[in-house]
């Protein structure tokens, strides 16, 4: 299946004074590099605003599957819709042969299913699916759907929107959009790439439509940014701004904030105590203290659980609810942390992001790129995400840095904020001995700061228990040693201390001693992070802006040798800085010890790269793997 059409609900007509959603969506999710192995020949969506506020939808969808490689794929269709606001309903599917032979779906091939949205918890989500099975598909084959969706029911008051987007790793002969609504009903249009072909008023109703087409398939490349923020697009809103959208959010989620007795005493016991310790430390602000309790509490103590029942998909819960079940969705955190805070006179704000590569916002707000939420404190400028339980106060993931944000109780589109290479940075340092048999024994010691530490926090997590074993492994083997170790951590929940790690480890033997032999120097059970950047080659290009790293990674070695053996050459000084790459490399040898001490610190202007950047990476990266795979050379 090409795309996937999830038509939310539907109109926004002042005119009758009744509003619904729509939302209509053009992925290539789940296809990888498959996706050239099989076409679109033809898909029309039919859209039509009626005169009782319904939206009906008429999707048709003619594939062709041109290998075997794409036969289980595209031998079925699965369908999403909210089975509370809408019905959808298949009017029609076959399979055409490659003989030409028309063969139709059996009734009994065409089932509606349960969404999974939620871990397993299906009954926290109305969201069903319509799985059609299309018989005897082998490659020359063609399968045809054409369903029909009816939309009922308003998920946000003064809202219609489609949101089309074309993927241009996607072969399409021929894509058509048709949208039938009351003249009278004031729509923005905002379109890229795409023709249209259609724009007349008839009997009351206005009907447009577009056209696209794509026969030149372009291959995905790694680390791009989402297809939405190059690709070409349909966009159509009642909202002229998202702005507007905004207010029109915030009216609708207002109630769901409201400081009821049980959330005052939630929150002054969270915070009990501050006073007390700011009093002793007068470098402390009493307002930040308490909203870091608040944000660390949150975090620890609502258990993430998805949750899309009715408007669910966009509206919180109330947080008195959130409070009493203890768990909820990236909404229902944000709505419990607000009112917490609120309670203890700290002002906050939704902030509507999105969590993957999308890094552009549309001119009409269409819901898209938006899928996330997040909580913005406007006295600090701070952005909290509380899902994200390992990330420590005012620390975002590295994916929600120098992302557009839109702060719903402020009505404007702001920014979090760019990344820094400080602020993702660790810093290990290492002591080895190589005994006379060649085995090495060492212990290492790591410190992470800000993304890097939510980053080590998730991958540590059960470090100390039965998993430890495996983690120790999979570590060894990653850097083609074998032996044993151990792995300890500071309390990775601990969420007001720098996370650290400390490993002791044995190699067996990867040096023949005495000599005469050389070696790379030894990762050991370090986290290795400059051996893992060096063994990720760039890309020979980018054509399309990519997803970049800033960060600084720091590694300190002494490794001792044995008193039988003699160290005759070390690897030589390197030091390169150029176009926001920084590395250093400094090799000294001191009694048979060889003390190691390396450097990378990367600053890219934004989290986005445009491909001229992949340059300067390339340049680098050369020096960069000469240096790592010097070795130390003994007899």
């Amino acid at each position: 299946m090409k795309f996937a059409l999830q038509s939310i609900s539907s109109l926004g007509a002042i005119l009758l004074g009744f509003l619904l959603l729509a939302n209509v969506t053009i992925t290539s999710a789940g296809k990888g590099e498959l996706e050239s192995l099989s076409t679109t020949v033809k898909a029309v969506i039919t859209e039509t605003i009626q005169a009782d506020g319904t939206v009906v939808e008429i999707d048709e969808l003619t594939t062709l599957v041109k290998s075997q490689l794409m036969v289980d794929t595209e031998s079925q269709a699965d369908l999403a819709y909210n089975s509370t606001l809408s019905k959808l309903e298949v009017l029609e599917a076959y399979t055409i042969t490659p003989k030409g032979e028309k063969i139709p779906v059996a009734a009994n091939a065409i089932r509606t299913v349960e969404d999974d949205n939620s871990s397993g918890a299906a009954m926290f989500s109305d969201q069903k699916h319509k799985i059609i099975i299309f018989p005897k598909v082998t490659p020359g084959s063609q399968t045809y759907y054409k369903t029909k969706l009816t939309t009922f029911k308003p998920l946000l008051p003064g809202y219609f929107y489609t949101r089309l987007h074309f993927s241009p790793n996607l072969e399409i002969q021929s894509h058509e959009y048709h949208l039938h609504y009351p003249e009278d009903l004031k729509l923005y249009t905002d379109t890229q790439g795409v023709k249209q072909t259609r724009d007349e008023v008839k009997d009351g109703m206005r009907h447009v439509s577009y056209a696209y087409q794509n026969l030149q398939i372009k291959k995905k490349e790694q680390y791009q940014v989402a297809i939405s923020d190059y690709s070409p697009y349909i966009h159509i809103s009642t909202f002229p701004s998202q702005e507007a959208f905004a207010k029109a959010y915030e009216e609708r989620i207002k109630d769901k904030f409201i400081v009821t007795p049980e959330i005052q005493r939630q929150a002054d016991e969270i915070t009990q105590g501050l006073e007390k310790k700011v009093a002793s430390d007068k470098t402390l602000d009493l307002k930040k203290e308490q909203a870091r309790a608040i944000y660390n509490w949150v975090s620890r103590n609502i258990r993430y659980v998805a949750i899309y029942l009715g408007d669910g998909g966009i509206v919180p819960h109330d947080a008195n609810s959130i409070l009493r079940n203890r768990y909820g969705d990236c909404k229902d955190h944000n709505a419990l942390l607000i009112t917490l805070l609120a309670a203890k006179g700290i002002e906050a704000s939704s902030a509507l992001i999105n969590s993957g590569n999308a890094f552009v916002v549309p001119k009409y707000p269409v819901i898209g790129p938006f899928n996330h939420m997040i909580t913005y404190i406007p006295a600090w400028n701070l952005y909290l995400d509380s899902t994200a339980e390992m990330a420590p106060f005012g620390v975002l993931p590295g994916d929600e840095l120098d992302k557009p944000v839109l702060l719903t109780k402020l009505a404007k589109l702001a920014r979090t904020p760019k990344p820094k290479k400080e602020e993702n940075r660790m810093a290990t340092g290492i002591s080895m001995q190589v005994a006379k048999d060649g085995r090495i024994t060492g212990k290492t010691h790591t410190t992470y700061i800000g993304t890097a530490e939510i980053n080590a926090r998730y991958k540590y997590e059960g470090a100390e228990t039965a998993y430890s074993d495996k983690l120790v492994k999979s570590q060894l083997a990653k850097f083609r040693h074998t032996g044993e170790g151990k792995i300890t951590t500071s309390y990775v929940y601990d969420l007001n201390r720098p996370f650290t790690t400390q490993t002791e480890f044995t190699l067996d033997a990867i040096a023949n001693v005495p000599g005469p032999g050389a070696m790379t120097v030894p990762v050991g059970l370090a986290p290795g992070e400059l051996a893992m950047i060096a063994n990720d080659r760039p890309p020979e290009k980018f054509t399309v802006p990519y997803v970049c790293t800033t960060r600084m990674v720091g590694e300190a070695y002494q490794i001792r040798f044995p008193d039988n053996t003699k160290v005759t050459r070390i690897p030589p000084n390197v030091k390169y800085k150029k176009g926001g790459i920084e590395y250093e490399a400094i090799y000294e040898e001191v009694k048979n010890n060889i003390f190691v001490k390396r450097q990378l610190a990367i600053q890219r202007p934004g989290a986005v790269c445009e491909p001229s950047e992949l340059q300067r990476w390339k340049d680098f990266y050369q020096v960069f793997i000469k240096d790592m795979r010097g070795q130390i050379f003994y007899e």
